[in-house]
């Protein structure tokens, strides 16, 4: 076993030798380090007996002792320094260096002092070690005290703020944030904040690195940002529950060694306290859990709603509503019996359970009309949650008996908290609203539903025989113009130019609104000269809007997260521009044929169609779906 544990901070390699081979020699652990920030590193990973440093390292004076002793003021500091810089020694020793040795090191004066200095420390530290017990012992307690809390609480949003709240009383810090895995386990989601926590761009969703991913499995306190923050992970045997960031220790720069040992008190309270509210948590979603061929009734659901409603406005969180409809029920009433009725409905609401998470829940408020409550999700997650759930029914949507069989015709629509409302009621008449929309959409009324992509677009726009072309336009005929619907749906004449003008007013509006989650696709020939015409390639980098250039006449790369080219040996994309465009709040979409210098098409923003006919070409090409 080692005499002790010295860390040697010298800039000069013979110089760290010298120290590794002297101390090395006489049964000391030894660690060196070339510069102030790598000892200062090895410090927060390691505990030394006594630090040697060279006062001239890292340029001279006193910042490396300073920097040590506000990590760790009972640390022990023996300076190494030249005849000329002996006045800056004894600053130092007034700082509260140990003791300071001068250079070039006579290595048996060098040794001498060494033990010395070990050998005080070790008088002092055992003088100091009981007082030190005895402290501990009532801060300890107090920490306890404090911590026995967390056991008292049920509630999850309740417990997490406790737990922050506590943490920065305890090491005096002005703000923290919590994380929870999200469904599945990956990635982190925030759950709580506190305080003045700075969140960056894009902190909502934290998905660990390889590296911090080892951070969290070791379940132990570390520091960074040089120890401006404070990460602490909860674990439950080796499953990650949480990851907790303290961080902006008040009137310091930066938390030391004995702010992670309260962390890591705090943190065993807070794990046990938190696995205990997750396992009841499970056990309450179970017990109250239908069987999958059943709904919950109206009453659970709407206070359940509720509930998780004050949650959202508490925290700040997204919710979402989705109401599903069976359109032809009454027709299927007359049809059959009810038992083959009530049959097929079961295996509907079945499948639908299947295509939920744990946290979602479906009930039954009456034979043809279901809501499902989606908590933490924002409309575009919804929409996600309603694609998920079409790809499960499908191919199961009828009601048979032994001599017919009739499809099932179903609907779904949502609303979201807060952006569609702030109450049940509010998003109730949302998603009602949306739904009665459907009848109107272009695509039912033009029965578009079982269509191929391309089918659509080529029976949106015709032939040229359609055409009629004035000076004031295009007059289109009585077989498209029956597409037409209000100001939703239209046919267009333009200059070919004016659609890289739209794709500039489209990036505009993703920038403006960066926090917004939406998706672009853009069939064309040339993916160079459509990147060229863009603008504000940096704030759509930082944006949540995707833009996916489609076609290309040649493979290409870019370095870039959100534009995407993807190359598809297809002359369509080329000979029919097409412009596709949704997010949260609305949606666009143009299909077109050159004529000459100009565009003649139909454009629409029919948010039903939109969302559709993106569905159908991210199936038909096999796309990474995004909705």
């Amino acid at each position: 076993m080692a005499k002790g544990r010295i860390l040697a901070i010298d800039g000069e390699p013979q110089s760290r030798t010298l120290y590794q081979e002297l101390l090395g020699t006489d049964g000391y652990y030894v660690r060196t380090a070339a510069t102030g920030k790598a000892a200062l590193a090895a410090l927060r990973r390691e505990e030394f007996d006594l630090v040697i440093a060279d006062l001239a390292c890292d340029g001279g004076g006193e910042g490396l002792t300073e920097s040590i002793r506000r990590f760790n003021p009972s640390q022990d500091i023996v300076v190494v320094t030249a005849q000329q810089e002996v006045a800056a020694a004894v600053e130092a020793m007034k700082g509260g260096v140990s003791e300071y040795i001068l250079k070039p090191v006579n290595p048996e004066e060098f040794l001498l002092l060494v033990n010395k200095t070990l050998f005080r420390q070790s008088v002092r530290l055992e003088h100091k070690k009981l007082l030190d017990e005895n402290i501990e012992y009532h801060l300890t307690l107090a920490y306890y005290q404090k911590c026995l809390g967390f056991l008292k609480v049920h509630d999850l949003d309740r417990l997490g703020d406790l737990v922050l709240d506590t943490l920065m009383e305890l090491l005096q810090a002005e703000g923290g944030a919590l994380w929870l895995p999200a469904y599945g386990g990956t990635p982190f989601r925030l759950r709580c904040r506190r305080g003045l926590v700075r969140l960056g761009a894009g902190e909502e969703v934290f998905q660990p690195s390889e590296s911090e991913r080892r951070i969290l499995l070791s379940g132990q306190p570390v520091l960074i940002n040089q120890g401006a923050s404070l990460w602490l992970p909860l674990l439950s045997g080796m499953d990650p529950l949480a990851l907790i960031r303290v961080e902006a220790p008040a009137g310091r720069e930066s938390f030391n060694r004995t702010d992670l040992k309260v962390a890591a008190t705090v943190g065993e309270f807070a794990s046990s306290a938190l696995n205990n509210v997750l396992l009841l948590r499970s056990m309450e979603q179970n017990s109250l859990r239908v069987p999958r061929k059943e709904a919950y009734n109206m009453a659970f659901y709407r206070d359940h709603t509720e509930k998780e409603l004050n949650k959202a406005r508490r925290y700040g969180r997204n919710l979402s509503f989705v109401r599903l409809t069976i359109d032809n029920y009454q027709e299927l009433s007359n049809r059959f019996l009810h038992r083959e009725i009530d049959d097929a409905m079961g295996r509907l609401i079945e499948t639908v359970n299947s295509a939920l998470r744990d946290a979602d829940i479906m009930a039954m408020a009456a034979p043809d009309e279901y809501h499902i409550l989606l908590p933490e999700t924002d409309y575009w997650g919804s929409l996600v949650a309603q694609k998920r759930i079409r790809k499960a029914l499908k191919g199961t949507l009828s009601v048979s008996d032994l001599k017919k069989s009739h499809p099932i015709e179903l609907y779904m629509r949502s609303a979201s908290f807060p952006t569609d409302g702030q109450t049940f009621e509010d998003l109730s008449q949302a998603a009602t609203q949306r739904l009665s929309a459907l009848n109107h959409s272009l695509f039912h009324r033009a029965d578009l539903v079982d269509a191929p992509f391309w089918n659509i677009v080529g029976r949106l726009l015709g032939t040229p025989q359609d055409y009629q072309f004035t000076d004031g336009g295009a007059k289109v005929s009585e077989a498209l113009a029956k597409h037409e619907y209000g100001l939703r749906c239209r046919y267009f004449r333009m200059p070919a130019g004016r659609l890289d003008e739209m794709m500039r007013a489209f990036c505009r509006e993703v920038v403006e609104s960066s926090r917004v989650r939406g998706i672009i696709y853009r069939g064309c020939g040339d993916f160079e000269r459509v990147r060229k015409s863009l603008r504000y390639i940096d704030g759509l980098e930082k944006s949540a809007t995707s833009l996916f250039l489609l076609g290309g006449s040649k493979r290409t790369s870019w370095d870039y997260q959100r534009i995407v080219a993807i190359y598809i040996d297809a002359e369509r994309f080329e000979k029919i521009p097409f412009l596709l465009y949704l997010n949260e709040d609305y949606a666009y979409a143009m299909f077109a044929r050159r004529r000459g210098d100009e565009l003649v098409g139909f454009h629409t923003s029919d948010f039903y169609f939109v969302e559709n006919m993106i569905t159908k070409l991210q199936e038909q090409y096999q796309l990474q779906a995004q909705i």
